[in-house]
């Protein structure tokens, strides 16, 4: 599957998610926020479409997406996106025990 229809799934699936997705240009990292009581989803312009794709993947992540149409190849990215966050928690658990 194309880049470019990797992420309209993921934009599509946000939004279904009650997220509205802007995409602009800006000094900015690229996440999630709330402004005016509106759920965003922020991605730079800037940004390469594969980070783009990142950064939409992992905010979806943390969802429970059972009652969603997902492709495969959209799921693979979500999922390695939940795998890497639970990797990231593990590591920071690890560091406070110490």
């Amino acid at each position: 599957m194309k880049k470019e229809k990797i992420l309209d799934h993921l934009i599509e699936l946000a939004e279904n998610l009650h997220f509205k997705v802007r995409i602009e240009k800006g000094d900015f990292a690229g996440g999630t926020c709330t402004k005016e009581e509106e759920n965003l989803i922020l991605l730079n312009k800037r940004h390469m479409i594969d980070k783009r794709i990142n950064i939409l993947a992992r905010e979806i992540a943390s969802f429970d997406l059972a009652a969603f149409e997902v492709p495969p190849a959209v799921m693979k990215i979500i999922d390695s996106e939940r795998k890497r966050a639970s990797e990231v928690e593990l590591e920071m658990s690890e560091s406070e025990d110490e």
